[in-house]
């Protein structure tokens, strides 16, 4: 069976629903802070739902889901570069980071390391949020291990996973500090940090789309002539 995808397509539908999820989330953050507050019950509901700050709701799952997309078209790579004799650890590795990612959007394991994190660390400032401190030092050993692999991509797929990296970790990491530094000051109950918490999950979606359109430019790229087949196997 042959098929082909459109990726710029798939690209603009999922910045289609990001935008409405951001939409979404600053009408929860207007709701939050308008002089109703929280005491009627589709205002809890709507907040519960969109509000990027949240668990489980929609952006959350749609994160998730894009994330663990990922994965599997890494995967696909790994399998397809194995059937080619080419090696693919490295791109089996990536994919396990990738499923942890997913599930750690999901249940926020990242969350449970705030604590002992600010207590080992005792940090403050642009540090204040302190999970992220293990997070970003596996961030520096991973890129110094897949340097040379990364290196070996072609140009266009190297750009496409650079931009998303950049978006992403300045997401999850860098916004994090600018919004510990505001928290430490200010508290966590302002519309600033609400801006800043909700730009933050804008760039993590969009980075993680983004790489889900590098992957499968590379992957119309590198198997140009690959089938998919499906039957019983024969006895």
């Amino acid at each position: 069976m042959k098929f082909q995808v459109r990726k710029s397509k798939i690209l603009y539908n999922l910045f289609i629903a990001i935008g409405l999820l951001i939409i979404g989330n600053l009408f929860s953050v207007y709701l939050l802070f308008s002089t109703s507050g929280m005491e009627d019950k589709v205002t809890r509901l709507l907040v519960k739902l969109f509000n990027v700050n949240l668990e489980a709701n929609l952006p959350t799952y749609f994160s998730a889901l894009v994330l663990l997309g990922d994965s599997i078209l890494l995967a696909l790579i790994a399998f397809g570069s194995k059937a080619l004799g080419e090696k693919f650890w490295h791109w089996i590795g990536l994919s396990a980071i990738f499923v942890f990612i997913s599930l750690d959007e999901m249940i926020q394991i990242h969350e449970q390391l705030r604590a002992p994190m600010e207590a080992l660390f005792n940090t403050s400032g642009l540090l204040y949020f302190a999970w992220f401190i293990p997070y970003l030092a596996l961030v520096v050993v991973i890129g110094i291990a897949y340097f040379k692999f990364m290196m070996r991509l072609p140009k266009k797929i190297l750009k496409l996973f650079i931009l998303s990296g950049v978006v992403f970790v300045f997401g999850a990491v860098g916004m994090e500090m600018l919004g510990g530094l505001h928290s430490e000051v200010h508290g966590e109950e302002t519309v600033t940090y609400a801006l800043m918490y909700s730009f933050e999950e804008f760039l993590e979606m969009s980075g993680a789309a983004i790489f889900f359109y590098g992957l499968i430019s590379y992957i119309e790229m590198k198997f140009k002539t690959a089938t998919f087949t499906f039957g019983a196997k024969e006895a």
